[in-house]
C-alpha cells in the first residue's frame, strides 16, 4: 500500500511527538512534517504537499486552527482532522470546523494509558480514511454522476396519516446536515429525528448551530419529551434515541445507555428499530455520508415489519465517506439515490412541498 504523507500541526513540541509517534506505529502512515503554528503550516502545506493533515484547533498568534483550515480548503484543499480537548470553547470551534470542511476531529488524549492506545487507533483509522475519501472524490467527480436523480422504486411518497423523518449521518455528517436541514420546508407537517455519531456535549453545540440556520426550531433531545411536527431533534451524543407512544398516543423521545450498536451510541439502527412497534406511521429515511453501515439493518426491520419507508442515500459523489450510504443501497431498500445538495427537496417532495418553501 502507498505510504500516506502527514503534516502534524500543534503548539505544543510534546504533543507534536506524541502525535507524531502514534501515526507512526502504523507502517503505512508517515509523519513528513510537522509545524508549531497557522503560518509554519501554511508553509508546510505547500512544500510537502501532504496527503492528510492533523490540526490543532487552538495555535497562537494571529491565525488559530480555524482560520488556518480555511486557508487550506481555499489554497490546497487537504483532507485535514482537528484535534482538541473537550471544553464548551473548543467544542464550539470543532463544530465550525467541520462544517467548514474539516473531515472528522480526535479529542486530545488525557494522558491515561486506555485513552492514549484508543486514540492512536482512531487517529491511525481516521487518517487512512481521510486519504482514501480525497482519492475517491476526485475519481468521482471526474467520473459520469450516474447517482444523480436516479429513483430506484415507482414509490409516490408516504401516504398514512402520519409521518416521521429520520436522517442518520456520521463522519461529513455536520456539513452535511447543514446543507439539508436549512433547506427543510418550515411547513413540514412531521417531526424530524437527527442521528449523529458524536460524543457528548458536541451534539448539543451541533444542535445550536443549525438552529441558528434553520427555518425550523432544531434543538437536542431530551429524555420523555413530545416529539412535535415541523420540529427537528438531534440524538444526545452518548445515548441512543428511541421513539415510544404515550398513554395519550403522542410520540415521545426515549433516551438509552445501553451499551453501543455498530461500536456507536447513538446509533441509527436502534432508532429506527424503535419505530417497528409504532402503528398508523410511515417513514422517510435519509442516510447520509459516513463510514460503517448504521443505519441499514434498521431500514431492512422496519421494511421486514410491513412499514411504509420511503429511503434517501446520499450519492457518492457528495459524500464525506461513502459507507452507511452504500450499505443501505446494497440492502435493496433504497428509494432515492441524490447528491446532498437534494436531500431536502427530496423529503420536502414527499409531502407535496418545495425544499426552499
Amino acid at each position: 500500500m502507498k505510504q500516506i504523507k502527514v503534516l502534524v500541526v500543534d503548539d505544543s513540541a510534546f504533543m507534536r511527538q506524541t502525535i507524531k509517534a502514534m501515526i507512526e506505529e502504523d507502517p503505512v502512515l508517515q509523519v513528513v512534517a510537522t509545524a508549531r503554528n497557522g503560518a509554519d503550516a501554511l508553509e508546510k502545506v505547500i512544500r510537502f504537499k501532504p496527503d492528510v493533515i492533523t490540526l490543532d484547533i487552538i495555535l497562537p498568534g494571529d491565525r488559530d486552527g480555524l482560520a488556518v483550515l480555511h486557508e487550506i480548503m481555499s489554497t490546497r484543499p487537504t483532507p485535514t482532522i482537528m484535534l482538541s480537548g473537550a471544553s464548551n470553547e473548543t467544542i464550539n470551534y470543532v463544530i465550525e470546523a467541520i462544517s467548514s470542511g474539516a473531515f472528522d476531529f480526535i479529542c486530545k488524549p488525557s494522558g491515561k494509558p486506555a485513552d492514549i492506545a484508543r486514540i492512536e487507533t482512531e487517529l491511525q483509522v481516521k487518517i487512512k480514511q481521510a486519504a482514501e475519501s480525497a482519492t475517491v472524490r476526485k475519481r468521482t467527480n471526474n467520473a459520469a454522476q450516474v447517482y444523480q436523480r436516479e429513483d430506484l422504486s415507482s414509490s409516490g411518497g408516504v401516504q398514512s396519516h402520519s409521518q416521521l423523518i429520520i436522517i442518520g449521518s456520521s463522519t461529513g455528517g455536520p456539513k452535511a446536515l447543514q446543507a439539508v436541514i436549512p433547506q427543510l420546508s418550515e411547513h413540514l407537517p412531521a417531526p424530524i429525528l437527527i442521528v449523529q455519531h458524536m460524543p457528548p456535549k458536541f451534539t448539543k453545540s451541533l444542535a445550536d448551530r443549525l438552529n441558528r440556520y434553520a427555518k425550523l426550531p432544531v434543538k437536542e433531545a431530551l429524555n420523555g419529551e413530545i416529539l412535535k411536527k415541523g420540529h427537528v431533534y438531534v440524538a444526545p451524543g452518548g445515548l441512543h434515541l428511541c421513539v415510544s407512544c404515550n398513554e395519550q398516543n403522542h410520540l415521545c423521545v426515549d433516551l438509552s445507555s445501553s451499551p453501543p450498536v455498530n461500536g456507536v451510541r447513538p446509533s441509527i439502527d436502534v432508532t429506527l428499530r424503535s419505530l417497528v412497534q409504532l402503528q398508523g406511521y410511515s417513514f422517510i429515511v435519509a442516510l447520509l455520508t459516513g463510514m460503517g453501515k448504521d443505519g441499514a439493518k434498521g431500514i431492512l426491520e422496519l421494511c421486514e415489519a410491513g412499514k411504509q419507508v420511503h429511503t434517501i442515500a446520499e450519492s457518492e459523489e457528495t459524500c464525506t465517506v461513502f459507507g452507511m450510504p452504500k450499505a443501505a443501497i446494497e440492502t435493496g431498500r433504497v428509494n432515492e439515490i441524490q447528491p446532498i445538495y437534494h436531500i431536502a427537496d427530496t423529503i420536502c417532495r414527499q409531502f407535496g412541498l418545495r425544499g426552499d418553501d
